[in-house]
């Protein structure tokens, strides 16, 4: 099936082994040695959001940019079509971001004695959800974006959604800037993950506003995403 064809094309690629495999575990180790009084939860989460990051907003975004003309034209002539090649796509990434998380909590139980307790699998769910979110803010930058072009903005906006995860306030930092960017975040759903990870870790009972928070932004965010998505480009692709 193509959906296997292209998720084997994806990890035999040595760039996202490097940038979404290999790099998360490094960050991961170093994170592990320099913040001892930091949570593993967290330590694990913030690799995994370095892999996935990685994968859709680089690895993905570029991979729909280059692609998506050749299987337009290929639509011309044969079954498969930009709605099933898009549809495998994310076929693939889910299970791309899922390899990151697991290789991620591989390595941490291996090599760094992580244990896993049931905040593992709850947050595994919540970092599928987020790996969902940035997919598709990847596909948005394949669809209106050159590769070129792609490969020069990726990096200021993998430290743009970086900096949309982690509540500064609950680092202890303060200030006016600080108020600002906090109530920047809040607008996404990344925020209310950091809120119920640490609520979870702490074993402290987990606010139902932030579950709903953490839905409704992400269903929010996902549908002005969708306006962005240059659909009559699209169907023009598709009936060529």
């Amino acid at each position: 099936m193509p959906r296997f064809i292209q998720l084997k094309q994806v990890i035999r690629n040595k760039r996202f082994l490097l940038f979404t495999i290999f790099i998360p575990v490094v960050w991961y180790a170093f994170l592990h040695n320099v913040q001892s009084d930091v949570s593993s939860n967290i330590i694990l989460g913030i690799a995994v959001f370095i892999g996935i990051i990685g994968n859709s907003l680089a690895t993905f975004s570029k991979r729909i940019s280059s692609n998506i003309d050749f299987y337009s034209f290929e639509s011309r002539f044969t079954h498969y079509s930009v709605k099933k090649y898009l549809f495998d796509q994310t076929f693939v990434q889910i299970v791309l971001n899922a390899l990151i998380f697991f290789v991620l909590l591989f390595s941490a139980v291996v090599f760094f004695n992580f244990s896993i307790s049931n905040t593992v699998f709850v947050q595994c769910l919540l970092l599928m959800f987020m790996g969902l979110y940035f997919s598709i803010i990847g596909f948005v930058m394949g669809v209106r974006l050159d590769s070129k072009i792609i490969d020069t903005v990726s990096f200021p906006i993998i430290i743009l959604a970086a900096l949309m995860i982690i509540p500064f306030n609950n680092l202890g930092a303060s200030g006016n800037f600080v108020d600002f960017l906090t109530k920047v975040q809040m607008i996404f759903p990344g925020y209310y993950y950091s809120n119920l990870i640490n609520e979870l870790i702490r074993d402290n009972p987990v606010k139902t506003s932030d579950i709903l928070l953490f839905i409704v932004t992400f269903f929010l965010n996902i549908l002005v995403l969708y306006f962005l998505i240059p659909h009559g480009q699209l169907k023009q692709r598709s009936a060529k």
